[in-house]
């Protein structure tokens, strides 16, 4: 393919980026994966539709990583973009779907936040950012479920993510997946990045306080993203997305967001499993390189 990143901009750029300074609809559902983003998702989608979920039509919109918006948007086939291309127009993509959307847009992201090689700028658009939600959760737990979400031994989820600085989904070399490459790092490089860096508020949530209390959690939530709910809609939300419940749909009609279709995507969500199944050498080998992101959020 050669399209040049210059005659796009020429071409394009001032149509798709019109008044999109004075548009901050997009707030991010970011995390490090399996960290309660999908319960945090259908949270939202029982507190907008006011009605039972349905894991398959969730009221949020889309991944950051999905190829879907910068074909929409910009109508060309992302399969041939290089990295650089893919990422200068998913900041044009997002930017303007945020400048021409009417409500706010809950976008899911895995995506460590970081800066690109060749300009230095966020990857993630900052200009059309309200803010973020940040879901965190003991890597200690996040590795055991992420081993059943990849289909892999434990072992195998704390060598290839929980302590790798390389850590990530999906390919670097652009293909025909429906998803881009989505960097992580290790588990404390992930929250760090979103920690540090962004220039627009971002409100941490851990899973743990999502399971031992929900109610005032998910109110601050509420509140952080400017929602007007009542303390009655947000806790029916809760009650509707019990982990229990929502785990029941998956089993009644399926999840299509799970990454193994013999697996469980809601497989057991609870807290401190690690004690009875990480050994002494695993637990070690995830504070050796996270203790000290894990003693700032109450894991150590």
């Amino acid at each position: 393919m050669s399209l040049q990143i210059s005659d796009f901009v020429m071409n394009s750029e001032t149509n798709l980026l019109t008044d999109a300074t004075s548009q901050k609809q997009i707030v991010w559902l970011a995390s490090y994966p399996k960290s309660g983003n999908t319960w945090f998702r259908s949270f939202l989608t029982a507190l907008l539709k006011e009605k039972e979920v349905d894991l398959n039509q969730m009221a949020t919109d889309g991944i950051f990583s999905g190829k879907n918006y910068l074909e929409n948007i910009l109508d060309l086939n992302s399969d041939y973009l290089s990295r650089q291309q893919i990422e200068f127009f998913q900041r044009i993509a997002f930017t303007h779907l945020s400048a021409k959307s009417k409500k706010q847009l809950f976008i899911k992201i895995h995506d460590a936040f970081t800066c690109s090689q060749v300009d230095g700028l966020p990857l993630i658009p900052e200009e059309p950012t309200q803010l973020a939600i940040y879901l965190l959760r003991n890597p200690l737990d996040v590795a055991l479920s992420l081993a059943n979400h990849i289909g892999k031994s434990s072992e195998k989820a704390i060598e290839k993510y929980i302590i790798n600085p390389s850590g990530s989904f999906a390919s670097l070399h652009n293909s025909a997946n429906n998803q881009f490459y989505q960097p992580l790092g290790t588990w404390s490089m992930h929250v760090q990045s979103w920690l540090e860096k962004p220039e627009f508020p971002v409100h941490f949530i851990r899973y743990e306080d999502m399971k031992a209390k929900p109610f005032e959690t998910f109110k601050l939530a509420v509140q952080a993203i400017c929602l007007a709910f009542s303390d009655e809609q947000i806790q029916f939300a809760i009650d509707e997305t019990q982990f229990e419940k929502l785990q029941k749909k998956e089993q009644e009609k399926g999840f299509k967001e799970k990454q193994i279709p013999t697996s469980s995507f809601f497989f057991k969500g609870e807290v401190g499993r690690w004690k009875e199944e990480l050994s002494n050498e695993q637990i070690e080998k995830i504070r050796a390189i996270n203790e000290p992101m894990m003693r700032r959020f109450g894991y150590w």
